[in-house]
């Protein structure tokens, strides 16, 4: 009998139990514009097709953060694939990025184009990841990339 009321307490105990998935829930922080959506992002590989047609296009695209600003966030490099990085921008400083967003997948949103880096903002950008002097001389000539200049918002997962 004591077999019996034990065995039929465990399976009590076990029917009781939740066993509803433990998910993890994916948190999602919006930049600028609160009204931006994933709606319609697209990826870096389509924006590069767009972009050899047109001067530039107004998108949304979606991309992992290589890189931000360490000073206070005010521009992020993203992976648009495996050799293609974009410099992103935000309209009139008007928000930043957490310094540590690197890793993170952002949508962004804004005009995009294909741009000319200066030698200048080039070595500003070396300033800002604290390179070392050296990695700061060695850039002499402009490079040909692509960029959002003024973002008007993001989204990070």
């Amino acid at each position: 009998m004591k077999k019996i009321l034990f065995s039929l307490t465990v399976l009590l105990a076990i029917a009781c139990t939740n066993n509803q998935k433990n998910e993890e829930t994916v948190v999602i922080q919006k930049f600028g514009d609160e009204n931006i959506t994933e709606e319609g992002a697209i990826t870096g590989n389509e924006l590069m097709a767009i972009l050899e047609t047109e001067d530039s296009a107004q998108v949304k695209v979606i991309a992992t953060i290589s890189d931000v600003c360490q000073k206070k966030g005010c521009w992020m490099e993203v992976d648009l694939d495996e050799k293609n990085q974009m410099l992103v921008r935000f309209l009139d400083y008007g928000f930043f990025m957490p310094l540590d967003a690197a890793g993170t997948t952002a949508i962004i949103e804004g005009i995009a184009k294909v741009d000319t880096l200066s030698v200048a903002w080039l070595k500003h950008q070396l300033e800002d990841a604290k390179a070392s002097q050296e990695e700061i001389d060695a850039i002499t000539e402009p490079e040909i990339s692509y960029s959002i200049e003024e973002a008007t918002g993001v989204i990070l997962k």
